[in-house]
């Protein structure tokens, strides 16, 4: 891809199509007609002066009002005075509700049938002249219209305002309606006190209903259950019973558990797991029969010592007094064995016999436990039915002594005057001074539409004007780029006389220093694409292209470039003039016909610029622009300089400037501000694209500083520092 195509493809498709809108800087638009404000506020006034004494004269209006209170009301009927406990929002809702209810179409009309209003001027109006009607539906109508209910914001007030050309129907229209209106809020207060005293007289009815079958029901509960006494179930004789039984069962069971255990000891002895004791052995020795063996032993053993102290312990005597001991013993011992099992058995038989005594005894004393629970349980569930009656009961006694109160001073406050929410706090008078028209409003209503008119045709007059103002305008054109900003010579605060060649003659102007910046961004998109050769030219005429030619030409010489100026404007040549050169010297027509060689034709000039005139008057045939010739003039001029800047005609009045767009390496667009418009300069764009040469840009020329003052702070900014390097200098 060549760099010119791509070039060509950053800066955009010129073929797209325009956008609808612009951008619009408001106060670039406001600088530009400031003048006219002042004039079309004089001009509002002096209409809003005539307007004063016209309606004064055919539409006077007189203004009245009735205010309304919203008050606090009493919280009780017996209350001394009212308390205040509303808060603000509730007074809103309040004023909202009753404003809403003051132009309620039935109040209207009982005002309207008032007989005070028959001296009004105003219902006079919609009397039928032929039939003598009153037409009441027309007044209505107009009154629902025209009145307004105003809400004191702040406070609790809020009214009826109305406004008729006679000053005194005023307060008998206005006093009508709000005398209808308190009726009206009257009969809405006694249908609401109605209503809750019937509510509460149904409610007692039903109370007293409930009461007689409660009691009833409480009757019949006793009867049927037999209750005597309503004493607390914890203290009646069930329960002291059933304390006691309880006691003689526990008293049972440690019994039992004893009998039980002594039971296991006594069996355990019988089958020898567990040795007799001491109380066993005692026990069986003192038995008759034991207690008689025990005496014979002790006569042998008597018997058996007498004898070892008479004998040897080996004589026969001894020795049988001796085994008869030992049998005795023996029988003795066999014997208490003997008794102790009868005696354990005995004991064995006596505690189970006791056992089953103490088990009979527990089951009794358990089934009576039972019983006497039972039977407590009963009687608590007794109570508990019957104490949720009676409490019942007392509920119902004190919402009928509740109700009873409330009819009370439900009837108590309706009787009192000041029980209402609404007060009329100011009636309507007939007003001093006329509500319309008012000369303090009137006159800076007049200035101020007047003047907002003006604003909206200066920007009615912007949103479709298609004339470049501003680079910002330029923006808006599909493919355009803006390369450089020239101001309006009146912008530069050096007053200089002409733009032409401002870059060498008036060098630390603004003008010349845009120039230069201008040419610096020109001069980068050159370099970039290594382009020696670019016309330019302007889509309409008096676009200033010789102007911005000639000051680009010294700013390059300047800036060390060996550069050519080529006239090609045959129609309306001016560059070599501008270089204080004859225009009609040889020149670029004598070099087509190929009369005269190339350096007869050029001639260079105090700055260092070469200049090529637009030739003689005679050889100017605009057809040989797009010559052979004109490729070779321009290759020649190639090998010896570094730029070669070529003027040419404007593009919508002469066709030269496209043959020479297809000779050319690049091509850049000068628009003059205030004067070119988006349209023509989108269309010549799209027609240079279709050419050779690659389009730079547009340089904006003769911009105002107005255009949303950037541009002037910039100019500014460029004299006070030239200013400052001056000083610098001299110093």
């Amino acid at each position: 891809m060549s760099a010119q195509h791509q070039v060509k493809q950053v800066v955009g498709n010129p073929n797209r199509p325009m956008p609808k809108g612009r951008a619009i800087d408001p106060l670039r638009v406001l600088r530009r007609h400031w003048k006219g404000i002042p004039i079309f506020a004089i001009i509002g006034g002096i209409l809003g002066i005539g307007a004063f004494f016209l309606f004064e004269r055919v539409y006077p209006l007189y203004t009245g009002e009735v205010m309304f209170m919203v008050r606090p009301g009493i919280s009780e009927a017996t209350d001394i005075g009212t308390v205040d406990t509303s808060n603000d929002k509730m007074v809103e809702r309040v004023q909202a509700t009753q404003a809403f209810i003051i132009k309620e179409r039935g109040i209207l009309t009982n005002a309207v049938q008032d007989r005070t209003m028959l001296q009004t001027t105003w219902l006079k109006g919609y009397v039928d002249p032929v039939s003598g009607v009153l037409l009441v539906d027309d007044a209505v109508d107009e009154l629902e219209e025209y009145i307004k209910t105003p809400i004191k914001k702040g406070t609790n007030l809020y009214g009826i305002s109305w406004s008729t050309h006679v000053a005194s129907d005023v307060p008998i229209v206005l006093n009508a309606i709000a005398s209808s209106y308190l009726e009206r809020v009257g009969e809405i207060d006694n249908e609401t006190y109605r209503s809750n005293e019937k509510l509460f007289d149904e409610e007692g009815e039903n109370i007293k209903l409930m009461l007689l079958d409660l009691q009833d029901e409480l009757q019949s509960f006793i009867r049927k259950r037999g209750i005597t006494t309503l004493d607390d179930t914890r203290f009646s004789q069930d329960a002291f019973e059933i304390n006691q039984l309880t006691t003689e069962l526990t008293k049972a069971r440690s019994s039992l558990s004893s009998v039980q255990q002594s039971y296991l000891q006594v069996a355990a002895k019988l089958e020898g797991t567990m040795e007799h004791t001491m109380e066993d052995q005692l026990l069986a020795e003192r038995d008759p029969i034991t207690a008689r063996q025990m005496q014979n032993l002790e006569a042998l053993q008597a018997n058996l010592r007498a004898l070892k102290e008479r004998l040897s312990p080996s004589h026969p005597q001894v020795v049988d007094a001796e085994v008869s001991v030992r049998a005795t013993e023996d029988q003795i011992a066999s014997k208490i064995t003997a008794i102790i099992h009868r005696n354990l058995n005995a004991q064995l038989k006596e505690l189970a016999d006791s056992g089953d005594q103490l088990k009979t005894v527990l089951e009794q004393t358990e089934l009576e436990i039972e019983k006497k629970d039972a039977a407590l349980r009963e009687l608590t569930a007794d109570q508990s039915q019957f104490d949720h009656m009676v409490s019942l009961r007392d509920q119902l006694e004190s919402q009928r002594d509740d109700n009873s109160r409330l009819i009370s001073s439900l009837r108590l406050m309706k009787l009192r005057s000041d029980a209402g929410r609404v007060r009329i706090a100011s009636l309507a008078l007939e007003p001093r001074l006329k509500s319309f028209p008012r000369i303090e409003y009137i006159v800076p209503a007049g200035v101020f539409f007047c003047i907002a008119a003006f604003i909206g045709l200066v920007f009615l007059r912007e949103l479709t004007d298609q004339k470049i103002r501003s680079a910002s305008d330029v923006m808006i054109i599909p493919g355009a780029r803006v390369t450089g900003v020239l101001p309006d010579i009146d912008e530069d605060p050096d007053e200089i006389e002409t733009p032409e060649l401002a870059a060498l003659h008036y060098r630390d102007g603004v003008f010349a220093e845009s120039c230069r910046q201008a040419w610096v961004g020109i001069d980068r998109s050159l370099q970039r694409s290594s382009h020696q050769s670019m016309l330019v030219l302007s889509a309409a005429p008096e676009a200033g292209t010789t102007t911005v030619i000639g000051n680009f030409a010294v700013s390059a010489a300047a800036a060390g470039l060996k550069v050519v100026v080529i006239d090609c404007n045959f129609r309306r040549p001016a560059a070599a003039s501008m270089f204080d050169l004859d225009d009609t010297a040889v020149g670029v027509a004598d070099l087509l016909t190929d009369s005269i060689d190339l350096e007869a034709a050029t001639h260079v000039t105090e700055s260092g610029v070469s200049v090529i005139s637009a030739g003689t008057p005679a050889n100017r045939l605009f057809q040989r622009l797009g010559s052979e010739r004109m490729k070779s003039i321009l290759a020649q001029l190639r090998s010896k300089y570094d730029l070669i800047l070529i003027d040419a005609p404007p593009s919508i009045v002469a066709g030269d400037a496209i043959l020479l767009a297809n000779l050319v390496d690049a091509i850049t667009l000068v628009v003059r501000s205030d004067r070119d418009e988006r349209g023509l300069i989108a269309r010549v764009l799209r027609e240079l694209s279709e050419s050779r040469g690659e389009v730079i840009g547009i340089t904006l020329n003769a911009a105002k500083g107005t255009t949303g003052g950037y541009f002037r702070k910039n100019y500014l900014a460029m004299v006070n520092y030239s200013e400052h390097v001056e000083s610098d200098e001299g110093e």
